[in-house]
């Protein structure tokens, strides 16, 4: 698989359901524009950068892969 860089555009909190809501840009060779995916990750607003950026990221893979 070619190199590609990640890029979250947004990311909103929705406290009444608490989740995240984000859209995830994937940036490869040959494509003319990046992916834009958005995802949907539950989790509590406390969670860690790290751990918030790394769940985004695998949610989209997971929908890239469906």
């Amino acid at each position: 698989m070619a190199t590609t860089a990640t890029r979250i555009a947004y990311v909103v909190y929705d406290a009444a359901r608490k989740h995240f809501e984000a859209a995830v840009d994937f940036f490869a060779p040959g494509l003319p524009v990046p992916l834009r995916i958005g995802v949907t990750l539950p989790a509590a607003q406390s969670i860690g950068y790290q751990a918030l950026v790394k769940g985004l990221v695998h949610a989209a893979e997971r929908q890239i892969l469906r």
